[in-house]
């Protein structure tokens, strides 16, 4: 195996990386914390933001105009869900979700005809995005609304599993870059390596169980269940948008965020845990 890594953090870089990911952060725990139409409407930003890159990703000569129906279906969809959980003081009605049905058949539809030739490409690649970007992101907002997970709906959940996530990627950073020696799916992403994996785990488990000590609505297995969740569909979904700018010649998905790219680069991990997660959680709730 090849040694992804020989020489110790860029310093500079891991401070831009560190300022960044803090006004973040800052910015997810006090939406969260704030009311769940400010964590919603955060989400909303970053989640067309992240569709848009995704977008680009996927079809990098494509003009704007031609993504605008798919970007156009990814607000409405959204919307729809964020509706859903955050209406009528919780009362999550479900006929805000039974409208994405229609939306996704109009979407295609006139792509059909505006597209001609290449409507199956842009069909294809909006609906990815849809699936891949669009209705993870809106998941999230599902976790604040009580109806749907009785006695796990508080912010904290959401927060404990996005401490878990960023300390697992610091750390899978931070143990990669110091001892990677193995590389984890050279193919797609040769910077990393199992040593990263591993340290990352290990620092997810710990981050879970100093959580299950101040927040009582989870048990600590059930919280080292989610550490092991994110550390395993987190990883993919970062080899997901590694294989994704692979395949589209680029090293990020964007320039928002210095340090870190774009939105994508930035959320790609919880593209994969945050269902995998929100279906635990109502098995826990049933």
């Amino acid at each position: 195996m090849t040694k992804p890594h020989t020489k110790l953090p860029d310093v500079k870089n891991l401070i831009i990386r560190t300022i960044t990911g803090a006004v973040f952060v800052a910015a997810i725990m006090t939406s969260a914390i704030w009311s769940p139409t400010a964590f919603s409407l955060l989400f909303l930003l970053m989640t067309m933001l992240g569709l848009a890159e995704f977008q680009r990703l996927a079809i990098p000569d494509a003009k704007f105009i031609d993504a605008l129906p798919g970007w156009l279906a990814g607000f409405i969809v959204y919307t729809l869900i964020g509706l859903y959980a955050t209406s009528n003081a919780y009362k999550a009605d479900a006929r805000f979700l039974w409208l994405i049905l229609p939306v996704i058949m109009i979407y295609a539809s006139v792509s059909v005809f505006y597209g001609k030739e290449k409507a199956i490409r842009r069909i294809a690649v909006d609906l990815s995005g849809l699936a891949f970007v669009v209705i993870p992101l809106g998941l999230l907002n599902l976790f604040l609304n009580p109806l749907l997970i009785p006695g796990y709906h508080t912010p904290w959940l959401v927060l404990g599993m996005f401490i878990i996530l960023w300390t697992h990627d610091t750390f899978a950073y931070l143990s990669g870059s110091l001892f990677g020696k193995h590389t984890l799916y050279k193919a797609i992403s040769p910077k990393k390596s199992w040593e990263g994996s591993i340290g990352g785990f290990g620092f997810a488990i710990i981050a879970a169980y100093i959580i299950s000590i101040f927040s009582p609505e989870l048990d600590v297995w059930q919280w080292m269940v989610i550490a092991l969740i994110i550390t395993v569909f987190g990883t993919i979904g970062d080899l997901a948008e590694s294989l994704l700018k692979r395949k589209a010649g680029v090293k990020d998905s964007g320039r928002l965020l210095p340090g870190h790219g774009g939105i994508l680069d930035r959320v790609d991990s919880i593209l994969f845990v945050s269902p995998i997660v929100f279906v635990f959680i109502l098995l826990c709730s049933s």
